[in-house]
């Protein structure tokens, strides 16, 4: 059985950032990378006790390289940096499943810490059929059209009941409550590096519970940016984008492997 951890630095335990502040700029981000590194450690070592044969983890906060790569399970293989073609790179059919560690919920979430989808500079929403959705149920939709199921999101509260309302047969490990853009209540680390573990383990004895997540086909895409010359960017920049009033562009996708945030 392969799998891929798909990892972000916002989500885990104890981590909020700084005021003012993206995480990756703030004093937080020493915690932060090793807090993510911990938790896909543990979710790793999960995978491999049930019976996987390849777990590649994948870095995605940022520039993708923030995990202390050496503290990872030294059976991991890594794909990290950027501009890669689209969302999980590597990833193909082969794959069972895939995870989200350190994931966050989409931005303008009320009380959702680091809340933002993508870019928290420039997006103000990202639209799917009309509906808004985030990061995690767009890089979902990439492993669905290969077949690929999402098995488990880490977050805070918030972003996990994002995952669930999109996909409820997912584990999901609350990492803390959240109370604002950087403040929550936090669980212990080693406590959700535990039941991270634990959820991993009763996840995959779920498998046949589970579905791959898609849109329908062809995928129409609005992105609402929140300045003026960032949606002028992109209309130069982001080729078969039509302008859709305001700050928003749109698109149809043939499917989501044709996404690039």
């Amino acid at each position: 059985m392969k799998f891929m951890i798909a990892v972000d630095c916002d989500g885990p335990a104890c981590v909020v950032g700084e005021p003012g502040h993206a995480l990756s700029n703030s004093r937080d981000m020493v915690f932060a990378r090793e807090q993510a590194t911990r938790e896909t450690d543990a979710a790793a070592r999960a995978l491999f006790d049930v019976g996987a044969t390849q777990v590649v983890v994948w870095d995605n906060h940022g520039f993708g390289s923030n995990l202390v790569f050496d503290r990872l399970d030294h059976r991991c293989e890594v794909v990290l940096g950027t501009r890669f073609g689209r969302r999980f790179p590597q990833l193909d059919e082969s794959y069972v499943g895939v995870l989200m560690i350190g994931y966050h919920a989409m931005e303008g979430t009320p009380d959702a810490v680091l809340a933002h989808t993508y870019s928290p500079a420039a997006y103000r929403a990202i639209r799917v059929h009309g509906q808004e959705v985030g990061e995690m149920a767009l890089d979902a939709s990439v492993a669905g059209e290969l077949g690929v199921l999402l098995i488990l999101v880490a977050s805070d509260d918030k972003g996990c009941d994002e995952a669930s309302r999109f996909m409820p047969w997912i584990g999901t490990v609350v990492t803390k409550k959240g109370y604002g853009r950087n403040c929550a209540y936090s669980k212990h680390p080693v406590v959700v590096e535990k039941e991270i573990y634990q959820t991993v383990c009763r996840a995959v004895e779920r498998l046949r519970e589970m579905q791959a997540f898609t849109f329908q086909h062809p995928v129409a895409i609005e992105i609402e940016f929140k300045k003026y010359i960032q949606g002028l960017k992109a209309r130069i920049r982001r080729q078969g984008w039509r302008y859709a009033g305001g700050l928003k562009l749109k698109t149809e996708l043939g499917t989501m492997l044709e996404w690039r945030c």
